[in-house]
């Protein structure tokens, strides 16, 4: 063992040894996992058949140096089919995989001729039978001799992986493949030209060992060197990939919050808005529990907001809600909650006492800050809030009920009449349970068919003829009978369900009208009120064209009839959708003239051809002078317009004379009829049909 080829040939073995553990280590970190793992036990075999060549040189005699050198056959053998399946790794094509497996099976056979044979599958006949001097003197068993054809066949292989690598070399520099590296190049020239030696020391040309496994050696340390590097950029890009993703994270979560600040918060007031409000109330009332104290919601609402946009601009009616909130946020107490809810809505939320008492005091504070006169371009306003509160935990066991029966309350204060407070009391829960229930009943409402329309005619003052029959929607619940529309209007308003009902109010209406019409009724149209809601769908032109259509009927057979208020909410806006339904040929009326306030230059602009005078003025007719010229300046208005006056609430004789004296046109009310059924109007407009 002290030979220098001996201590040559065991430093290749460790050196390989250690080769194929760092390609196992890299095969981690490389993006050529399967490649690397091939490399490793490529490695690991070639340190074998260094050993197995030790250990030929170095037998005591010919016997052990033929069995040694059937160990040196085994290893080399092993080497063809795992280089082709490396080379395959790092080829993309499919085909590789499939000419290594071949030559895997083509080497089992080898495999096995080579333990069978008495020589290993080298030799047919051995020429020598001493150990040989090497030229530098050493003695070693080398063996030669007459080849046999399955050498020949596994040269043959070892030929074409020597083609294959080449050719894959080539491509993948044309390619600028990061493995075509000179190095790389050198060491496999000098694998060829020591496996080529080795051929020549087979065939007895020449008496030297065989020095592949040194040839490998040199390709196995600038293929690490290269796998490192490639390693070493790789982490390099997954570290400059990671920080990038840490930028972007971090851009997200910035615009995450923009984004939930958006969605919580009103963009005027910079106040938290309905969403944000809850989220506030949801912590304020887990701190009141914990606490032991007791906490409120005042809801206020600004009255008479529509007039001071009417009259003075939607920028003055933006910068009074702007003070308002200023107001109540500097009034408001440290931790405490100021939120807009709507239009015109604010809530405060009040927490940290212990008593009624206090929680009184602070809403007194509160109606006493947001009381005097607020300063806008070009006037002073004096401006009243109706406002409702509820407390925890006497009116409510969590925050969204909290907030409901603070709503309630408000509602309440509300119908008292502008400028009025009011405090939730239990009265009130049974409706805030109906309520509840009422809106879960509505969704499936339409579904089960059990909304049905009942029909209220109009008198034409003149002839004493019905022109037109109005649909009013009845809900027919299983348990409540017959449910007025002012109960759940406003619930389907709040749900987002007034958009379909309305659709189906508009489509039955123009069903009944058509058959009306087979029947013979052909001088009559219906009327259909419009919600608040239906006016500012975008949809609506398309929802009532489409009725009329399969309805077999034209424009001017329907009428919509809307709300005065409604229509002054948003001028400019309620202009452009009437000339859209105009367009269609649909009648148009302004229903409950006279409650609201009404800007006489809107109303001028506006495309409508008729307005129904309220029955508040029309009930008082015969005993209020000043009702009797209301509705005789309201008659004037009409007619100075052009516009077609229907006076709803006729109860009598009396009222009816006075009307037709004044000049209205149409006529409706309990004198004449009451909202109809179905079957008892079509025996109205029967009976009607005889008399004349």
């Amino acid at each position: 063992m002290d030979a220098p080829i001996a201590s040559l040939y065991l430093i290749s073995v460790g050196a390989l040894a250690m080769c194929s553990f760092q390609a196992a280590l890299l095969a981690r970190s490389s993006s050529y996992v399967r490649a690397c793992w091939v490399f490793a036990v490529i490695c690991f075999t070639f340190a074998l058949f260094q050993y197995a060549n030790l250990r030929q040189q170095l037998a005591p005699d010919l016997a052990a140096a033929i069995a040694a050198h059937k160990w040196v056959n085994l290893f080399s053998l092993l080497l063809v089919p795992q280089i082709w399946y490396l080379i395959a790794a790092l080829d993309d094509r499919k085909r590789a995989f499939f000419l290594s497996y071949f030559v895997a099976g083509v080497t089992l056979f080898l495999v096995a001729d080579n333990f069978v044979s008495p020589f290993g599958y080298r030799f047919a006949s051995l020429a020598a039978e001493a150990p040989c001097k090497l030229p530098w003197g050493e003695q070693a068993f080398l063996l030669a001799g007459e080849t046999t054809p399955a050498y020949t066949v596994n040269r043959l292989l070892s030929l074409g992986a020597a083609l294959y690598a080449a050719a894959f070399c080539i491509r993948v520099r044309r390619e600028r493949a990061r493995f075509s590296n000179r190095v790389v190049w050198l060491s496999v020239a000098l694998i060829v030209v020591t496996t080529a030696m080795g051929g020549a020391t087979d065939a007895g040309r020449l008496q030297l060992p065989y020095l592949s496994g040194f040839g490998f050696l040199c390709l196995a340390a600038s293929y690490l060197l290269l796998v490192r590097r490639e390693a070493a950029r790789s982490m390099t890009e997954k570290i400059r990939i990671s920080a990038a993703l840490e930028r972007e994270v971090e851009s997200h979560k910035l615009s995450s919050l923009r984004f939930e600040h958006a969605l919580t918060n009103d963009a005027l007031t910079r106040l938290p808005n309905r969403a944000g409000a809850l989220e506030k109330l949801h912590a304020m009332f887990i701190q009141s529990e914990s606490n032991l104290t007791r906490m409120a919601v005042l809801l206020l609402d600004l009255d008479r907001l529509a007039i001071i946009n009417g009259t003075r601009g939607y920028e003055a009616g933006n910068q009074l809600l702007v003070e308002v909130a200023q107001r109540l946020r500097q009034d408001c107490s440290k931790g405490g909650l100021v939120a807009r809810l709507g239009s015109a809505r604010f809530v405060v939320g009040i927490a940290g006492h212990k008593t009624v008492a206090g929680i009184e005091r602070e809403v007194e504070e509160i109606l006493a800050a947001v009381k005097p006169p607020f300063s806008v371009p070009g006037t002073v306003l004096n401006m009243t809030f109706s406002a409702g509160v509820a407390v925890y935990p006497d009116h409510a066991a969590s925050a969204e009920d909290l907030l409901a029966s603070a709503a309630l309350a408000l509602h309440q204060a509300r119908d008292a009449g502008p400028g009025n407070l009011r405090v939730f009391h239990p009265s009130l829960q049974q409706t805030l349970s109906e309520r509840i229930g009422l809106e879960n009943e509505l969704k499936g409402a339409l579904e089960k068919e059990q909304f049905v329309l009942h029909y209220q005619p109009q008198i034409c003052a003149a002839s004493g003829r019905v022109v037109c029959m109005e649909a009013l929607i009845r809900w027919h619940h299983p348990s409540l009978g017959l449910v007025m529309p002012d109960k759940f209007i406003p619930l389907a308003e709040a749900t987002g369900a007034i958009a379909a009902i309305g659709s189906w109010v508009i489509d039955a209406a123009c069903r009944q009208l058509a058959s009306w019409r087979e029947n013979g009724f052909i001088d009559i149209r219906v009327a259909v009120n419009l919600s608040a809601q239906q006016l500012l769908l975008s949809d609506l032109g398309d929802t009532v064209q489409a009725a009329l259509q399969r309805a077999g009927l034209q424009g001017a057979d329907l009428e919509l009839e809307i709300t005065e208020s409604v229509l002054m909410q948003d001028p400019q806006r309620s202009i452009e959708r009437l000339e859209a339904l105009r367009r269609l040929g649909v009648r148009l009326s302004i229903d409950d003239f006279g409650t609201g306030y009404s800007s006489l230059g809107y109303l001028k602009l506006l495309p409508v051809h008729a307005f129904k005078l309220d029955r508040s003025f029309v009930r008082d007719i015969g005993k209020s002078a000043k009702d009797l010229e209301i509705c005789a300046t309201a008659v004037g208005l009409a007619r100075n317009l052009g516009l077609e006056i229907v006076a709803e609430g006729v109860e009598d004789a009396s009222q009816a004379a006075q009307l037709r004296k004044l000049g209205c046109h149409l006529l409706q009310g309990y004198y004449f009829a009451r909202p109809l059924a179905v079957y008892a109007a079509t025996d109205f407009l029967a009976n009607e049909r005889r008399v004349a």
